[in-house]
């Protein structure tokens, strides 16, 4: 247990939108799936332990927004929407799995639902223990963005930041080396007006370009990427720096795992 806690662990974030068409209601892009698989695997031989995520995409975008799920129980077809939203955002992940196992990944899917609970939106608690007996064992936990259960308002969406950052703050808290979380889209990082790659963002830089981040194109219910750099920066304020890299970009993310530098977008307290 000891050891396991010394050994850095590096999340990894997939974008919904880099392996699903979000305009198209479950559309798969297979050449991206495959790429960004093959690149977990060269990170997993780098000695760090990772943890992924990955985004619900075309999946379950569509039913979330018809249902309004993410607002709660607003009315009697909630009930129907939590279960819709819970299938189709797990079909995707049994997808991805199956795509790393193909690889020779170890991956074992592990379900936001069944592990965590929210209170008014945020998290109220996290059973982490089975994705620590995953980590001991070698064996690479694979989460997703999920519909949750909510005490107070009956149930809400956790994007995948949500759900990685809340679970790399918990594994923090307990002792563990969390290194940093890579974010893997469709850009080399966060552009500017100019459309240039921003080198780095923190607290103190982080008003002068929010007005270029801008929302994600397709059905998204969970905020794009100014979304995406906020959860970040509260991570980074706390101790887990991020950086947004090209998720198809040949080799960034086992380079990035590796620490070699990366065309992409810093994110630091």
């Amino acid at each position: 247990m000891t050891q396991t806690k010394k050994t850095p662990i590096v999340f990894v974030k997939i974008g919904g939108s880099l392996i699903t068409d979000k305009t198209k209601p479950f559309s798969l892009k297979e050449h991206a799936l495959d790429t960004i698989c093959e690149e977990i695997k060269k990170a997993t031989l780098t000695g760090k332990k990772l943890v992924v995520g990955h985004g619900a995409g075309s999946f379950a975008h569509f039913p979330a927004k018809k249902y309004q799920t993410h607002k709660g129980i607003i009315n009697d077809a909630s009930y129907r929407g939590i279960a819709e939203v819970a299938d189709v955002a797990a079909q995707l992940n049994r997808i991805v799995v199956k795509k790393l196992l193909e690889k020779g990944v170890n991956a074992v899917s592990v379900s936001p639902l069944s592990t965590m609970v929210a209170r008014n939106h945020s998290l109220k608690s996290v059973f982490s223990e089975s994705i620590e007996a995953l980590l001991r064992l070698n064996l690479l936990p694979v989460l997703y963005g999920d519909q949750i259960i909510d005490t107070q308002v009956g149930c809400t969406i956790f994007s995948t930041e949500k759900v990685l950052g809340y679970l790399a703050l918990h594994l923090k808290k307990k002792g563990y080396v969390i290194e940093r979380i890579i974010h893997c889209g469709q850009t080399n990082g966060v552009y500017d007006a100019d459309g240039r790659t921003i080198p780095e963002i923190t607290t103190e830089n982080f008003p002068v370009y929010q007005s270029v981040l801008t929302g994600s194109s397709g059905t998204d219910v969970t905020g794009g990427m100014i979304h995406k750099v906020e959860e970040t920066l509260a991570l980074a304020r706390e101790g887990i720096p991020g950086l947004i890299i090209d998720g198809i970009e040949h080799g960034s993310l086992s380079k990035a795992v590796r620490g070699e530098p990366v065309l992409g977008t810093r994110v630091e307290r």
